[in-house]
Order: structure tokens, then C-alpha cells, then sequence
């Protein structure tokens, strides 16, 4: 008897230690101001949340499953809702922040999606856009083609292969 409150007290104590640390994380994550997700029907909105969020993570330098959660916490609306019914086919073992990306980016930005930013960043030409613009649109294209965008000769040969002819 004696050696079983033992135990029980051992595992409170242990409980109690951990609840502070995730409750510290939480409140650093929440200080940053990180934004929500409602759901949406542009990729692009998608992506820039999980772009922000890992801005965030590495600024934390916070745990993986710290980050699932968090991030969960952030989602309202139509992607909460997507959530919960997602997260009932998953295996039931700890999610990592990889997976859940992989999830959440098969539901918000689609591989065909991706693919068709690709085509479109490959396709792209200046025509009737200042150089401002071109930048712009080539700097926000480049990163769905990571072949070009990690090899500098590659990502000039394709940004001069779009100037207007007259350049």
C-alpha cells in the first residue's frame, strides 16, 4: 500500500512538472501572436500559415510535438472542423509536425496545385510588368520549383529567360 501512493505521488509529481513546461511554451507561442486558421480555398493563405508558424517554432526552437500542438490550437471554422474528422483516420501514435503538414497540405495545397504553380512559375514572362513586379512574382514562384531555386545558375538563367524581349 504504502509503495503504491509512493508511486502515485512519483507520477502527480511528474504530471505537474510537465503541465508547466507545455503551459510555458504555449504562452511564449501566444506572446508572438501567431496567426489562425479559418480554412481557405487559396493555397497560397495555407502555405503562408505554415510558413509563419515554423518562423515561429524556430525562433522557439520548440519540440515537435510541441509544434503539433500549437498549431492545432490555432486552427477555428472550417479547419477545425476538417481537423477533427482528419485526425480520426491518422494512426494512433504521436503525430509529428511532418505529418501533419503532409495532412494538412494534402487538404489545403494539393500536389495539383503545387504542380500548377510550378508550371505557372516556369512559364512566366515579364510582358507588360515593371521589373518590381517581375521580381516579385519570380521571387514568390521560385520555391515551387526547389531544383531552380537551389542552384543560383539555374534560377538566373530562368529569371533572364522571362524578360521582355527588348531586354
Amino acid at each position: 500500500m504504502k509503495q503504491t501512493t509512493h508511486e502515485q505521488a512519483q507520477a502527480q509529481a511528474i504530471v505537474h512538472r510537465h503541465v508547466p513546461v507545455q503551459t510555458e511554451v504555449y504562452d511564449r507561442f501566444r506572446r508572438l501572436n501567431p496567426p489562425e486558421f479559418m480554412g481557405s480555398t487559396d493555397p497560397t493563405v495555407a502555405e503562408e500559415w505554415i510558413k509563419s508558424l515554423e518562423s515561429i517554432f524556430s525562433y522557439l526552437h520548440m519540440e515537435d510535438a510541441d509544434k503539433v500542438t500549437c498549431a492545432i490550437f490555432l486552427l477555428t471554422k472550417h479547419a477545425r472542423i476538417w481537423w477533427e474528422r482528419s485526425r480520426v483516420a491518422l494512426p494512433a501514435i504521436p503525430l509529428t509536425w511532418e505529418t501533419f503538414k503532409t495532412v494538412f497540405y494534402n487538404k489545403y495545397f494539393s500536389k495539383d496545385i503545387r504542380a500548377k504553380k510550378a508550371n505557372d512559375f516556369l512559364n512566366l514572362k515579364q510582358g507588360t510588368m515593371s521589373m518590381a513586379q517581375y521580381i516579385q512574382k519570380f521571387g514568390a514562384g521560385v520555391q515551387y520549383v526547389p531544383y531552380i531555386a537551389q542552384d543560383d545558375i539555374s534560377k538566373g538563367e530562368q529569371f533572364m529567360r522571362g524578360f521582355r524581349s527588348e531586354i
